[in-house]
């Protein structure tokens, strides 16, 4: 009988291939979003997952309170992980510092060296890698060589990656217990022994490393930082409780560890909790300055709707589809009955096409799976995207397409089986009115919905648009930003300025810190010298030569900006400070009277100097932050600012020769460092991944559901013109022009979307400003958006259902009136 079944599903299905197809088409997309979205979350949602005690680990994170809120870290102090394990048994530590950018040089076999500046050096103690042994991911285990026992003996002692063992290693191809006991070198300067080979770690990690030097070089060379139990740098401490721990139980004895070894002020200050592994890629609370990314859980619940609304809009135009037709298939339920089928086995018969369409459009997704999930891996490779589909994917795969078949066709079936034969032999079918009224409500539905995405792309695009072209108080065109030299001398890079402005097309050289936006944060305290420690505030520190002003058009509002008199001639002090409005709104002062008041912060004291109309030093999600610029110590240089030009008498800028003077200048100057540039602008537009993301989602989606909408409306357009055929020829043999059948076969279709308009404006205005509350700086919501998004829809229906409409019109009447 199954196969029976499945004979006359073709069959029927063969036989009106147009709406078929659209079933078809409509379903596929529908499935092909929903799996997407579903390998996507749960991608975002595996971060971490897949070590032998990732539920039982946590990150130990700090909260510090001062005069202006509360700072959250993801990172504490160095001494935090011994004191732990001297005072609290029973519990694994490891501790991290990083990740961090070290130059690493190699040498073949014939004495060629090799240089390589490596983002994800990260120095991590003995028990890193048995407290992440991505023992779910790797069931074999992640050694290529080497153990977690041994790997970290030597001080000096470094484990690679795959990915670096090949590029350092490349002629021993793959032999890589070959490699235990090789040196490399770290800054030109120390030694390292290799003494591990690792698989290269799953992309869905917030662990991003790429070579492991042993913590306790790091302890030996920051003897500071490693024992300084007031400073927050880039540590990271985690902590495996046994099964069954309370995590908030144990909190309070962090809070006793820190009562113990801090003084009584910082131990007022700072608050020590437990974050779970699995919250942290999750969670935006805390900033993220490690290298990573983070996708709010408030994000991945709205793409997870956007699943469902793309299916269920799928689904709707099946049955929107399908109950249109079931006139056509009274007399055949009729016979049916008549001969002896019972209704279980007419439903059964329909459930089965049902299945059929489903299976069919389930293939088509499969299909375009690969492709799709390729072309986004590709599209995100800068947030190093892995997604592929696994056996879950396939299992879920089956699933949705079960529960597609069984929710599009319930509602068909169950109508077309319970036909009466009597009426369904005299073709009367049950009342249209109720059926018509739910073809009206699922087709609002669907134009709610996409309604709302056209709108939310609109406000999207904009939003963008605004992050891209806000002025951010600082010039950012045409900058190149260079890394600074490991070793940096000033009277080396005074030459290189000097070399690199005798280019007509390079404009200013300024070193610095870091660009007005820049990853390289570097945070201190401050308060006025009169006020107490109580007082204390977060800033941000940015150390400056005296070109960085104008190269970046920084505008002095008081004072005066740094002069030679403020370079003190071994970098070793600092004898004044610039800072922003912010700070100085934040100290109670005006410029004005700000100018000439000496300022604490955590490195030492000065007085400003001057003070610069704010900029915008961290992205636009967030506020500005109160800044601190000094001229200090060139080993804080780590970037080198270029401003080009066109040359003189010349329109254009010959930009490749100017980036080959650059090159050329920096490897004289700095032959032991590896040269890197990036042009600031697509810098700063890194920093907007995730709304990037969001906008494109927007974008993608909502064309997907205009598209899935409209095969609907194709197809409803075209079954009432079919049904009116002999009316419309009536029509006009009595003088009805083209137009006039035109509007009546679309306005009961464009009433509909006019309706799910009405319903969609407040839902898409408070679901919009929802999503714009994440963001500091933000675009409003003007009334134009829903207008235009109004319309677009509008036009979008009524340019779908005209075509059928006007070729219906324009049928010979002749023609009409003969068919049956």
């Amino acid at each position: 009988m199954f196969t029976n079944y499945l004979k006359i599903a073709f069959r029927r299905l063969m036989s009106d291939k147009t709406h078929t197809a659209i079933n078809v088409l409509g379903l596929a997309l529908g499935m092909t979003s929903c799996l997407i979205i579903y390998i996507f979350v749960r991608y975002e949602m595996s971060f971490d997952g897949f070590h032998t005690q990732s539920e039982n680990t946590y990150r130990i994170v700090e909260h510090s309170s001062q005069a202006d809120g509360v700072q959250h870290w993801p990172t504490t102090a160095y001494p935090l992980a011994e004191a732990i394990r001297h005072d609290v048994p029973g519990v694994q530590v490891t501790q991290t510092a990083g990740p961090l950018t070290r130059i690493i040089s190699s040498v073949d076999s014939k004495g060629n060296v090799s240089r390589f500046e490596e983002n994800r050096l990260m120095f991590a103690d003995q028990y890193y890698l048995q407290t992440f042994d991505f023992g779910k991911a790797v069931p074999g285990g992640i050694w290529l060589a080497g153990n977690a026992k041994t790997a970290f003996e030597q001080t000096n002692a470094v484990v690679l990656t795959q990915k670096l063992a090949d590029r350092y290693f490349a002629e021993f191809e793959g032999h890589y217990e070959e490699l235990i006991g090789k040196t490399l070198t770290l800054n030109n300067s120390d030694p390292l022994v290799v003494s591990g080979i690792i698989r290269n770690p799953p992309y869905n990690t917030n662990l991003l490393f790429e070579m492991l030097v042993n913590y306790q070089f790091f302890k030996n060379n920051n003897r500071y930082q490693a024992g300084n139990w007031s400073g927050n740098y880039e540590g990271t401490i985690y902590i495996t409780l046994p099964a069954g721990t309370d995590p908030k139980g144990f909190e309070p004895r962090l809070a006793a560890l820190k009562k113990k070894y801090m003084n009584a002020e910082d131990n007022m200050r700072v608050s020590y909790f437990l974050q779970p592994l699995a919250d942290i890629h999750t969670n935006t609370l805390y900033e993220d300055f490690l290298g990573g990314y983070h996708v709010s859980r408030q994000m991945l619940w709205v793409l997870g709707s956007l699943a469902i609304f793309l299916i269920l809009i799928a689904s709707f135009n099946f049955i929107n589809l399908t109950t249109a037709q079931a006139s056509r298939r009274n007399k055949e339920v009729g016979v049916r009955k008549a001969v002896g089928s019972t209704q279980t086995q007419l439903f059964g018969q329909f459930i089965g096409e049902t299945l059929v369409v489903a299976i069919l459009a389930g293939i088509i997704s499969v299909w375009a799976l690969g492709f799709l999930l390729n072309w986004i891996n590709a599209s995100l490779s800068i947030i190093n995207l892995d997604l592929r589909p696994d056996a879950a994917v396939w299992i879920f795969c089956a699933v949705l397409v079960l529960v597609v078949a069984l929710f599009a066709g319930f509602y068909p079936a169950t109508l077309l089986a319970r036909f009466q034969p009597v009426k369904a032999l005299k073709n009367a079918g049950n009342a249209q009115h109720q059926r018509f009224s739910l073809r009206q409500g699922l087709i609002v539905f669907q134009f709610c919905i996409t309604y709302g995405l056209l709108a939310g792309t609109f406000v999207a695009s904009r939003q963008m648009d605004f992050f891209m072209n806000k002025d951010l108080g600082f010039a950012r065109d045409a900058v190149i930003t260079v890394n600074g030299p490991r070793n940096q001398v000033q009277a080396k890079l005074e030459v290189f300025r000097q070399q690199l402005l005798r280019d007509p097309a390079i404009k200013e050289v300024s070193f610095s810190s870091g660009a007005p936006i820049t990853e390289n944060y570097f945070g201190t305290d401050f308060r006025l010298k009169s006020e107490s420690s109580q007082m204390n505030r977060q800033a941000e520190m940015k150390v400056v030569d005296l070109k960085y002003q104008s190269l970046f058009g920084l505008q002095t509002i008081a004072g005066r900006w740094f002069s030679t008199s403020n370079i003190v001639p071994d970098g070793s002090a600092f004898n004044g400070f610039v800072v922003n409005e912010t700070m100085v709104k934040n100290l109670g002062l005006t410029p004005e009277t700000a100018i000439g008041k000496v300022v604490t912060i955590s490195e030492g004291e000065a007085p400003i100097l001057g003070v610069v109309k704010d900029f915008h030093n961290v992205s636009l999600q967030q506020p500005i932050v109160p800044c601190v610029l000094m001229c200090w110590n060139t080993g804080f240089f780590e970037q080198i600012h270029i401003r080009l030009q066109a040359a003189p008498g010349d329109h254009s800028l010959d930009l490749p020769k100017a980036l080959q003077t650059i090159e050329g200048n920096w490897k004289q100057q700095f032959p032991q460092d590896v040269y890197q540039y990036a042009f600031l602008n697509e810098s700063l537009a890194k920093g907007y991944i995730v709304e990037k993301l969001v906008f494109d989602a927007f974008r993608i989606f909502a064309a997907i559901s205009i598209f899935i909408a409209c095969l609907g409306l194709f197809g409803l357009i075209t079954f009432t013109a079919n049904q009116r055929t002999k009316e419309i020829g009536v029509r006009k043999v009595l003088g009805a022009s083209v137009a006039g059948i035109v509007a009546l076969l679309s306005k009961d279709f464009l009433k509909l979307v006019m309706i799910a308009i009405v319903i969609g404006i407040p839902i898409t205005w408070f679901g919009l400003n929802q999503w714009l509350r994440n963001f500091e700086y933000k675009i409003g919501i003007e009334w134009w958006v829903f207008v235009a998004a109004g319309l677009l829809a509008i036009g979008i229906a009524l340019l779908t259902v005209s075509y059928q409409s006007i070729r219906s019109a324009l049928m010979n009447p002749v023609r009409s009136l003969k068919s049956e």
